[in-house]
C-alpha cells in the first residue's frame, strides 16, 4: 500500500492511495498553509502533519479511521517533517520564527518544542534508517546542504 497526501486547490487535505489500484481522490479536510507531511510507526497507522492558519503544527492521524484536528501549537516558517524511528515514535521537525530547528517528539505523549539551533534558508528533512537513529538535512546561510544527527 502507497498513500499520498498533497494540499488541495481549496488547501484542504487531500488522500489518495495505491492498493492494486488507486483509489479516487478523498478530501481529508482542515486549511493548510503548508504541504503536508506523513510518516508511519507500525502497519495500519498514518500520520500526517501540516501547517495551520495559525502556523502551528496540526496532525491528523489514521489507525482504524481517521481521527479530527489537534493543534501542536509553535509558530512554523517552513512546512514540517516527520520521521518515525520505532512504534510509538514520530519526531517532527521544521523551521521556527528565528530561522532555527525545531523539533518536536511523541513518545506516549507529545514532548514541548526544543529548539536544535542553526540558521535555516530551508524547511528541514528528517528521516530515519534504523531504530533509534534520525538524520535532518538543511540549507544553511551559505546556500550549502548542511546535516545533523541523532543516534540513541
Amino acid at each position: 500500500r502507497l498513500d499520498v497526501f498533497v494540499k488541495g486547490t481549496d488547501n484542504a487535505l487531500w488522500h489518495k492511495w495505491f492498493d492494486n489500484g488507486w483509489s479516487g481522490w478523498e478530501s481529508l479536510g482542515g486549511q493548510l498553509t503548508s504541504a503536508p507531511a506523513a510518516t508511519s510507526w507500525c502497519h495500519g497507522r498514518l500520520d500526517v502533519f501540516v501547517n495551520g492558519t495559525d502556523n502551528a503544527l496540526w496532525p491528523k492521524w489514521f489507525q482504524g479511521g481517521w481521527s479530527g484536528w489537534e493543534s501542536l501549537g509553535g509558530v512554523l516558517t517552513s512546512a514540517p517533517s516527520a520521521a518515525s524511528w520505532s512504534h510509538g515514535r514520530i519526531d517532527v521537525v521544521a523551521r521556527g520564527t528565528d530561522n532555527a530547528l525545531w523539533h518536536k517528539w511523541f513518545q506516549g505523549g507529545w514532548s514541548g518544542w526544543e529548539s536544535l539551533g542553526g540558521v535555516l534558508t530551508s524547511g528541514p528533512a528528517i528521516t530515519s534508517w534504523s531504530q533509534g537513529r534520525l538524520d535532518i538535512f538543511v540549507r544553511g546561510t551559505d546556500q550549502a546542504l548542511w546535516h545533523k544527527w541523532w543516534q540513541s
